[in-house]
C-alpha cells in the first residue's frame, strides 16, 4: 500500500514537474535571465517567503498527525470538525497577512533584493508584481490543507497532481497574455494567482466528494488547539528555511543582473528528483508514520523511514551525479533558446553543479523531519534548521567572493549535509538505533557506482556546444543509466531488484 501510494504521488510530482521545467522554458525563452527575469522571480519569493510559513511543510507537519489521530480514535465526523475550524482560521489569518503583505510590499521588496535599486526600474516592477501575486498566499495555504486532508483519508492522486493546474496557468498566461499588458512579464503574475486558485479548488473537489463540506465553525476546540501548539515550532523551524532563501536572494541581488535567475533556474531543475522520489516519500510518509507512531509503533516508524531513505537515495544520487557532469547539456537542451543565451547556460550550468553536491542532503532531510513530526515533535526539526542557517551564513561569508553566486548554491548544499547529519544523528538518539553504518555504507556504495558510471560516460562525449554533441550526451546519460542498475543488480542491492521488478509487473499488468 506505501509503494503503491508512493507510485501515484510520484507520477503526480513527475508530471508536474515536468510542467515545472516547461515553465521555466517558457520564462526562459520570453524572458531570458533578464533584469526582467529577476524582478519575477524575487517578486515571486515575497508570497513564497510566507507561504512555506503558512501552507505545506509547517501546515502539514502539524496537521497531519492530528487529523490522523482524530480519523483513528473518533471518526471522519471528529477529523472533518478539525478541517472545517483549521480552514476558517486560515481564511481570517492568511488573507489579513495578504493585505498587510499588499501594503507593505515595497517595504518588503527592499529587504529582499535592495541591489535592484541599482538598474533604473527594477525595484518598482518587482513591487507591482508582488502585489498581483500576494493573494496567491491564502490559496496554496487552503490547497495544503486540503492536501493534507486528502492524503490522511488515502486519496492521494488529487493533491499530487495538483500543481499541474499551477504550472499549466503560468504557461498558458505567458503564451496567451503577454500581449495584454504593456509590460509582458505581469501574464506570469496572473498565471501564479489563477494557478494557485486552481491548485485549490480541484482538490477541493475531491475532499467534497469524500463527504467534507465547507462549514464556517469558529470556536477555538482542544483539537485545533494542539494544532496550533504544534504549528508554532513547525513554523519556526520554516522561518529558518525561509532566512537562508532570503539571504540568498539579497545577496545575489547585489551580483548584478542575472544570477537572481541563474539560482533559479537551476534550483527548479534540482527540485525535479528532489520533488519526485523525496517530497513524494515524505508525502506518503508523514501520514504512515503518523498511524504507526498513534499505535505506539516506533520501531514500525523507524522501518519504514529508512527503507523510504534507501530507496530515495538509490534514485537520487544518480541524478545529482549527472546534474554534476551533463550540467552545460541538460540546460543547453532545455533553456538555451529565445532570450536564454550560451552565457546563461553557461551560469546555470555552474549552479547546478553546486546545489547537486548537497542533493542528497536535502532529500535526506525530506524524508527524515516527518518522523519527529509524526511523534508530533516539531521543535527538533526547528533546532536543525537554525543550524542550517548558522551554517549558511558562515559558508556564504567564506565563499561567496571567491565564487560569486556559485558560492550561494554551494553554501546552501553544505549547509543542507551539516543539517541532514544532524537529523539522522538526533533520530538514533531520539528512537533508537537504525544500522546507520550499513545506511552510511550503503550510501557510499551507489555513490561510488554512480560517480564511476557517470564519469566514464562523460569521457564518451565529445566536446562541443552543438545539438549533435548534446544529443550524444543523452545517450551517454542513458548508458550511464543502464549501467547503474547492472551493477547495483550484481552487488545485490534490494532496490535495484524491487525497482526492476515492479517495472516488468506493471508492464505485464499493462498488455
Amino acid at each position: 500500500m506505501g509503494y503503491g501510494a508512493t507510485r501515484i504521488v510520484a507520477a503526480g510530482t513527475l508530471t508536474s514537474r515536468v510542467f515545472g521545467v516547461i515553465r521555466e522554458q517558457v520564462i526562459a525563452y520570453y524572458f531570458g535571465a533578464s533584469a526582467v527575469t529577476d524582478a519575477f522571480v524575487a517578486a515571486f519569493r515575497i508570497p513564497n517567503l510566507l507561504r512555506d510559513l503558512f501552507a505545506e511543510g509547517a501546515l502539514s507537519a502539524a496537521f497531519v498527525p492530528s487529523f490522523t489521530e482524530l480519523l483513528k480514535n473518533r471518526g471522519r465526523e471528529a477529523a472533518f470538525d478539525l478541517y472545517q475550524r483549521i480552514f476558517f482560521w486560515i481564511v481570517m489569518v492568511v488573507g489579513a497577512i495578504c493585505i498587510l503583505g499588499t501594503i507593505f510590499t515595497p517595504q518588503i521588496a527592499d529587504l529582499l533584493a535592495r541591489g535592484f535599486e541599482n538598474t533604473p526600474g527594477k525595484m518598482a516592477l518587482t513591487v507591482n508584481l508582488a502585489r498581483v501575486m500576494f493573494g496567491f498566499l491564502l490559496f496554496v495555504s487552503l490547497a495544503a490543507l486540503t492536501m493534507g486532508a486528502l492524503n490522511t483519508l488515502g486519496r492521494f492522486g488529487p493533491p499530487a497532481f495538483a500543481p499541474l493546474l499551477f504550472n499549466a496557468a503560468i504557461i498558458l498566461s505567458a503564451v496567451l497574455l503577454g500581449r495584454m499588458f504593456v509590460q509582458p512579464v505581469f501574464a506570469l503574475a496572473v498565471g501564479v494567482l489563477l494557478g494557485g486558485l486552481g491548485q485549490w479548488l480541484f482538490q477541493l473537489f475531491f475532499l467534497h466528494k469524500s463527504g467534507c463540506l465547507l462549514r464556517w465553525k469558529i470556536a477555538l476546540t482542544p483539537e485545533l488547539r494542539k494544532v496550533f501548539h504544534l504549528l508554532l515550532p513547525a513554523i519556526g523551524g520554516l522561518a529558518a528555511v525561509q532566512i537562508n532563501i532570503f539571504i540568498i536572494t539579497r545577496v545575489a541581488a547585489g551580483l548584478g543582473n542575472g544570477p537572481v535567475s541563474y539560482l533559479n533556474f537551476a534550483f527548479r531543475l534540482i527540485f525535479v528528483p528532489l520533488g519526485v522520489f523525496a517530497v513524494a516519500a515524505a508525502t506518503v510518509g508523514l501520514p504512515r508514520f503518523s498511524e504507526s507512531a498513534a499505535g505506539g509503533d516506533t520501531h514500525g516508524v523507524l522501518v519504514r523511514w529508512r527503507n523510504s531513505l534507501r530507496l530515495v537515495w538509490y534514485l537520487i544520487v544518480p541524478a545529482a551525479v549527472i546534474f554534476i557532469f551533463f550540467g552545460p547539456e541538460v540546460c543547453r537542451l532545455l533553456f538555451q533558446r529565445g532570450a536564454f543565451t550560451s552565457v546563461n547556460t553557461s551560469a546555470t550550468a555552474a549552479a547546478l553543479a553546486c546545489y547537486s553536491l548537497g542533493l542528497p542532503a536535502m532529500a535526506a532531510i525530506r524524508v527524515t523531519a516527518p518522523v519527529f513530526y509524526a511523534h508530533k515533535d516539531t521543535k527538533t526539526p526547528v533546532m536543525l534548521s537554525f543550524v542550517g542557517v548558522l551554517a549558511n551564513l558562515a559558508l556564504i561569508y567564506l565563499l561567496v567572493d571567491t565564487l560569486n553566486f556559485r558560492g550561494l548554491a554551494l553554501a546552501i548544499a553544505l549547509a543542507s549535509t551539516v543539517q541532514a547529519l544532524g537529523l539522522l544523528i538526533l533520530i538514533r538518539i531520539r528512537y533508537g538505533k537504525y544500522d546507520a553504518h550499513r545506511l552510511i555504507g550503503f550510501f557510499a556504495i551507489v555513490t561510488a557506482v554512480a560517480v564511476g558510471v557517470v564519469y566514464l560516460a562523460r569521457l564518451l562525449v565529445p566536446p562541443g556546444v552543438d545539438l549533435s554533441t548534446t544529443i550524444f550526451a543523452l545517450g551517454a546519460i542513458f548508458v550511464a543509466v543502464v549501467l547503474y542498475l547492472l551493477i547495483t543488480w550484481l552487488l545485490g542491492l534490494p532496490e535495484t531488484r524491487f525497482i526492476i521488478g515492479r517495472w516488468f509487473r506493471q508492464r505485464s499488468a499493462d498488455s
